[in-house]
C-alpha cells in the first residue's frame, strides 16, 4: 500500500505490529503493546490506526498504477489499561476504481475491544512520482516487523511542543517518518494530532486533570504533508465531552491545511 513504511528503520515499522496471512488468504494483524509507548496508561490511538491502516490498506491496494492514499479514518477504543495484544482483521465494505471503504474491528483474546472505519482514495501515479514499491500480503510481515519503540512517539519521532495553550506541536520531516511517496506517514499524522490534543487538554485542565489520554480519533487526510516542518493548532469544541479539533499545516503552520482531526480525550490512567 502507498502508506506502508519503506524499511524497518522507519518509526511506523516499530510500533509493535505483526502481520500474517491466514488459511483463507486474508491478511490479519496484531499489535504487541510495549509498555513504554503507553505513557498515559492506554494504547495510543496512532498505534491502533497504523494496525488498521496496514491490514485494510494492503487488502484494498491492488492497482500497480495508482497510489492508495488513506482519505479518512476513525478509531475508537475503551478507556482501560492497555492489553498485551490486540488483533485486527478487515472487511472491504465498498471497493471502486477511485476509492475503497473498509472496517477493521479490534479484538482482545477473541472479544470485541474497539473499532476502526477507514477509507482510501486511488490516485493515478504520475511519471514524475517515485516508483511504487511491489508487495504482496505475504511480504508485509517482513517489511513491517521490527523491534518496537520503547518510548512514547513524541520522543521517538521528535515532536516539539511549542505552545500547549493553543495545541501547537511541530515535527521536522525525516526519512524515518515518511511513506514511500515522500510524505508524512499516516499514523505519524495521527500521532502528531494526538499529541496536540493531549497538550491542549492538559494545559487547560479540560476534564479537571492535567493528564489526558485520547480514546477516539477521527482523521481527515486532505493533502500530503511534504513541506517541513509540520505544525498543529488545536481548540476545544465540546468541553464537557472532551472533544478537541486539531488542524495540521505544512511549512511551519504557514502552508496549506493538510489534515483535520477530531479527538476525544478522557482522564489518563497514568
Amino acid at each position: 500500500m502507498t502508506d506502508l513504511p519503506p524499511d524497518l528503520a522507519s518509526i511506523p515499522s516499530r510500533l509493535g505490529t505483526r502481520f500474517a496471512v491466514d488459511e483463507d488468504d486474508e491478511l490479519t494483524g496484531v499489535l504487541a503493546v510495549h509498555p513504554g509507548m503507553c505513557d498515559r496508561g492506554v494504547v495510543p490511538a496512532y498505534a491502533l490506526l497504523f494496525l488498521a491502516d496496514v491490514v485494510a490498506g494492503v487488502t484494498s491496494d491492488t492497482d500497480r498504477e495508482a497510489w492508495a492514499f488513506t482519505a479518512d479514518a476513525s478509531v475508537r477504543a475503551p478507556l482501560e489499561p492497555a492489553p498485551a495484544v490486540i488483533a485486527c482483521a478487515t472487511t472491504e465494505l465498498r471497493g471502486g476504481k477511485r476509492s475503497a471503504v473498509c472496517e477493521a474491528p479490534f479484538t482482545v483474546e477473541g472479544r470485541p475491544w474497539g473499532h476502526c472505519f477507514i477509507s482510501f482514495s486511488r490516485v493515478p501515479r504520475r511519471d514524475t512520482d517515485p516508483v511504487k514499491p511491489e508487495f504482496d500480503k505475504s511480504s508485509v510481515a517482513r517489511r513491517v516487523s521490527a523491534p518496537p519503540i520503547e518510548v512514547p512517539l513524541r520522543e521517538a519521532a521528535g515532536f516539539r511542543s511549542v505552545d500547549p495553550s493553543t495545541g501547537v506541536v511541530t515535527v521536522e520531516l525525516r526519512p524515518e517518518l515518511l511513506n514511500p511517496a515522500g510524505a508524512l506517514q499516516g499514523a505519524m499524522v495521527a500521532g502528531l494530532a494526538e499529541a496536540a490534543a493531549e497538550d491542549l487538554a492538559d494545559h487547560t485542565r479540560l476534564l479537571g486533570t492535567d493528564r489526558h489520554a485520547v480514546t477516539e480519533l477521527e482523521v481527515r487526510y486532505l493533502a500530503q504533508n511534504r513541506v517541513t516542518p509540520i505544525a498543529t493548532t488545536a481548540r476545544v469544541v465540546d468541553a464537557e465531552g472532551g472533544l478537541v479539533r486539531i488542524d495540521l499545516h505544512d511549512d511551519g503552520g504557514r502552508g496549506r491545511l493538510t489534515s483535520s482531526v477530531l479527538a476525544r480525550v478522557r482522564p489518563a490512567l497514568a
